[in-house]
């Protein structure tokens, strides 16, 4: 054992209990979860048409999501009790697996990574990409989108240990190659910014496992890795055709061409990378936008808005970088190539993937992704932000000895400075978990009304109106409106109307 390692230890579970804090304080905020529109329309279809039925109309209606709406349909069940555990369900499964899965990958590489490391790194991971989420109401603490896009992030890290852990293997079953394509189609079904990115990732993991294994010993992975594409593309193609597509279609506008496609990702992919430097750029943003549009778009003042913590990319490449730094196995010539080529092409791929990401949105809304679908590009930015801060500690570890003892003082000082952003970003959490319980209190007061109407056979409600929250609208005092409509058809009733409660 050598003299750093008990400090790094010892560090690495401190790091741990403070990432703990801001994740506890979401999961405290999203107990004050209920239903909206989506979760009433959902309801509805399905106890209408059952789950295979929903499936169908869902797929030749609205488009095709099959495994977000099968979660749905099975968690449908618990009513509003279920909303408000499910955003703690979910990350406890997320750092979970991302516990499991970065122990498998970093076996692969030959740096394996123990416990508190694990874990330290599976917090941050969560945390960064949740703290900076754009609209965290929407994102995390309501069921629908949460299951259709933290749900994703999930699988995907389960699926990326999976594939860490076969690669290490010799040889293959065909059973295994096959689970490998039903894993990446099932997941490819969430939905298409997530199918989107999944198969440019998988196919350019494929290429480069190809280009740069020239002795073959990563033949096991490249198959796995092909299996999955082609289980990816089939998801792509089956999200891609549903008829239910040009349906929705008609609510938006008219699909751009190619070019405007391609624009439309890139332009949202370096604000995408922008986020964490927006306040300081926000004029120089403004003039490049109007030199690149006729007229100053309506969603330039929401992308503005979206600013990210400057923090927290120090904190995603300083943590990954002192541990790599501080490990006591010298860096070989080996491991420092891999690791230069990983700080060459981790920005590459990164901005790659967050194109693709924005793609789907690009051709149909000719905009950005809605903020609630960002935390997909988030998390991709996150884990490729924490890879090239590992590389760059593999680097530095070459330096020699008498260098290396500063790395103690550099560890606390990089530990106290970390200390900040989680804190204030669960002091924030716990301020929205106060407003949607505020927020939650109205809304069961609707709801008992509403019960308490159909129990009485009344056809027409007339309930206080539940305000937006996160952007979400629900019961409002448009009887016509989509989610009243929807809510009628929840509940029971012909129609619902709102109505502001008295003062």
């Amino acid at each position: 054992m050598t003299k750093s390692k008990p400090v790094r230890t010892a560090l690495a579970w401190l790091g741990c209990a403070v990432f703990a804090i801001p994740l506890i304080a979401h999961a405290y905020a999203g107990s004050g979860s209920r239903y909206f529109g989506d979760d009433f329309c959902a309801s509805a279809t399905f106890h209408e048409h059952g789950l295979i039925g929903g499936q169908r109309w869902f797929y030749m209606n609205w488009n095709a999501v099959p495994t977000t709406l099968f979660l749905m349909a099975v968690t449908d069940p618990g009513g509003v009790w279920i909303t408000r555990v499910l955003p703690a369900v979910a990350i406890v499964l997320w750092v979970a697996t991302a516990v499991w899965a970065i122990r498998q990958v970093t076996r692969r590489i030959g740096e394996p990574a123990d416990l508190p490391v694990s874990l330290l790194f599976a917090e941050i991971v969560v945390y960064a990409t949740i703290a900076d989420a754009p609209n965290i109401v929407q994102s995390l603490y309501l069921r629908v989108p949460m299951l259709a896009y933290v749900a994703p992030l999930i699988a995907l890290t389960l699926y990326a240990g999976f594939v860490a852990r076969i690669s290490a293997r010799h040889q293959t079953r065909p059973s295994t190659l096959a689970a490998s394509g039903v894993i990446s189609f099932v997941a490819g079904c969430f939905g298409p910014t997530y199918v989107a990115m999944q198969t440019t990732a998988l196919a350019l993991a494929a290429v480069l496992t190809r280009l740069l294994d020239r002795s073959g010993r990563s033949r096991t992975l490249g198959r796995v890795l092909e299996s999955g594409l082609i289980g990816s593309v089939a998801a792509l193609a089956f999200v891609a055709l549903a008829p239910g597509n040009a349906v929705r279609q008609q609510s938006f506008t008219s699909s751009p061409g190619v070019w405007a496609i391609v624009k439309w990702s890139v332009l949202s992919s370096v604000f995408m990378f922008a986020r964490p430097v927006l306040p300081l750029l926000h004029g120089t943003i403004v003039a490049m936008v109007a030199r690149v549009f006729p007229s100053s778009p309506a969603w330039l003042t929401r992308a503005l808005d979206m600013a990210a913590s400057p923090l927290t990319p120090l904190l995603l490449v300083g943590v990954p970088a002192w541990i790599a730094f501080d490990r006591p196995e010298p860096s070989t010539a080996v491991d420092i190539r891999r690791a230069r080529l990983v700080l060459i092409g981790a920005p590459i791929l990164a901005f790659a993937l967050v194109a693709a990401c924005m793609a789907p949105s690009a051709y149909g809304l000719s905009a950005p992704p809605p903020p609630r679908a960002l935390i997909i590009p988030e998390f991709v930015l996150v884990c490729f932000t924490m890879a090239w801060g590992y590389a760059l500690g593999v680097c530095g570890r070459a330096v020699s000895m008498s260098n290396r003892r500063l790395i103690t003082p550099l560890a606390v000082a990089l530990a106290c400075a970390a200390v900040w952003p989680p804190i204030a970003s669960a002091r924030t959490a716990m301020d929205a978990g106060a407003s949607l319980r505020a927020w939650a209190v109205r809304w069961d007061d609707t709801d008992r009304r509403l019960r308490s109407a159909h129990e009485r056979g009344e056809r027409k409600a007339v309930v206080p109106a539940v305000d937006t929250i996160g952007g979400v609208g629900s019961i409002g005092p448009d009887p016509a409106d989509w989610v009243n409509w929807c809510a009628a058809r929840y509940y029971g009733f012909d129609t619902i109307t709102g109505v502001a409660a008295p003062r």
